[in-house]
């Protein structure tokens, strides 16, 4: 509990109310007694609407933005009004939960591709350098092995300061968690101090929701020039990586890919992962992952660069990359002898399939297949463009179900094929798809199922069924024996 003065002053608003808040509330629907209810215009729903129902439902007092809103006449309880209030929730959180993240080092990763398997390949290097590490991000909340699911890449800022104020008291020291565009947008991870702040790439996504490219590029730049960090290590060979290095609010900046601080000159893909000759500001050496394709390329570029810039030795970073381990459905390699091989991969965007395509097909020495699908109810500019990246890349295609949600699987197919111009199959149910191009492959194929990497349900409809693609390979590989 927090007296409302003491925490309104984080705002610079000044009062003498004594009201003890028991908790910061943002959704009406999970207001109680003791509740700050903070009331804005969200993309879904506009919380002011709710003003009555949340005092009704024991609210203690109400902020609500007052941007072309006038404050009902029967809400009795305490009513401060706060402009660009979803912008200072971050701020109120991080005060109520006791400024957690200032005892910690939290990296924060921004980019299009990439956040997921740097944060998890980030998390088990500092665990095996002896650090206290937990992550935040799409695959899960917590400690490496006891991940815990999450709704959205990254929190809410109130469920986002409590997690890092509970990783605090379990003796967490390290966070590495993923920042997503969304969430730079609606003032999500404000109030956290970031020690590191990570950029992969930018490549086209999200267009439904930020309209343009531009506006999207600005979003993510938000991480770099409106917080903070002591250290950030950006991508030289991306043009909005580049450009960060002039704009960054950082005491350290390192960058790499070719031209940067630290880039990967020779990267020699094999059955038994990835053998690496570093060029580092002059130093030089060796280094060998078990971690398959092109694609992880960069992002063990970006550990090495972040682990170089923490006084990492050479020799410690060589044992962390020697036993790296892929982020659950992100380039994870299935083998079974007779069969091909399958690499489930998250990869559903544009660049993210022709890279998953591309690092495959190094190591394929017969037919690549490539079987994915689109969201339903999302960017549809892209159905077609992946499409045509599948066709080009992949000797074998087989479109199918992604995530449909209220579209009609069907259509979301047409709009895939309409950039293919070889041969394709359509095959709607997921789980036939995967059987059947497992089956249907040979043992010197290579199977790329793209587009739900870890995910564990299937949205369909108005229905969240149970499913997963990584459940569907061993299964359909089993059953090929």
């Amino acid at each position: 509990m927090m007296r409302l003065a003491d925490l309104l002053a984080t705002l610079n608003i000044a009062t003498d109310n004594e009201v003890g808040v028991q908790e910061i509330v943002i959704d009406s629907r999970k207001v109680s007694n003791g509740s700050l209810f903070c009331a804005y215009k969200g993309s879904l729903a506009d919380g002011r609407d709710y003003l009555l129902d949340a005092q009704l439902a024991g609210a203690v007092a109400v902020l609500y933005d007052p941007l072309d809103f006038e404050l009902p006449s029967d809400i009795k309880v305490p009513a401060f009004a706060v402009p660009q209030l979803q912008r200072q929730v971050g701020n109120l959180a991080h005060e109520f939960f006791g400024r957690a993240c200032d005892e910690m080092q939290v990296f924060g990763v921004t980019g299009t591709n990439g956040k997921t398997t740097c944060c998890y390949l980030l998390t088990q290097a500092l665990t095996q350098l002896g650090m206290q590490a937990a992550m935040i991000g799409t695959i899960g909340v917590g400690r490496l092995g006891s991940l815990q699911p999450v709704t959205h890449t990254t929190p809410d800022p109130i469920e986002l300061h409590k997690m890092l104020a509970d990783f605090k008291a379990q003796g967490v020291t390290q966070v590495c968690m993923e920042v997503s565009s969304h969430a730079l947008d609606q003032g999500r991870v404000n109030g956290v101090a970031f020690f590191c702040t990570l950029f992969t790439n930018l490549s086209h996504d999200h267009l439904d929701y930020h309209g343009d490219m531009a506006s999207y590029g600005a979003a993510k730049q938000r991480l770099f020039t409106d917080f903070n960090s002591e250290l950030v290590v950006t991508n030289i060979s991306d043009s909005l990586g580049a450009s960060l290095i002039d704009v960054a609010n950082a005491e350290f900046i390192v960058s790499y890919g070719r031209g940067g601080d630290v880039f990967a000159d020779e990267a020699e893909l094999g059955d038994k992962g990835i053998e690496f000759e570093f060029e580092c500001n002059g130093v030089d050496f060796s280094a060998h992952t078990p971690l398959i394709g092109a694609i992880n390329i960069p992002n063990i570029e970006m550990l090495v660069a972040t682990l170089l810039a923490l006084s990492t030795s050479i020799e410690d970073i060589k044992s962390i990359l020697a036993s790296l381990t892929p982020a659950p459905g992100r380039m994870e390699l299935y083998r079974v002898a007779g069969s091909a091989s399958v690499v489930v991969d998250y990869a559903h965007t544009p660049d993210a399939l022709e890279k998953a395509l591309a690092s495959v097909k190094a190591h394929c020495r017969g037919k690549l297949w490539c079987v994915f699908g689109c969201g339903g109810d999302r960017d549809q500019d892209k159905r077609p463009v992946m499409g045509a990246i599948a066709d080009k890349a992949a000797d074998k295609v087989v479109i199918t179900n992604d995530n449909p949600r209220s579209e009609a699987a069907a259509d979301i197919a047409e709009q895939i094929v309409v950039g293919i111009s070889g041969d394709y199959q359509v095959i709607l149910d997921r789980a036939d798809a995967i059987a059947a191009s497992i089956e249907q492959s040979g043992p010197d194929d290579w199977v790329l199922i793209a587009g739900k990497g870890h995910e564990t349900t299937q949205h369909l409809g108005d229905a969240l069924l149970p499913f997963s693609d990584r459940e569907q390979v061993q299964r359909a590989m089993g059953a090929s024996l």
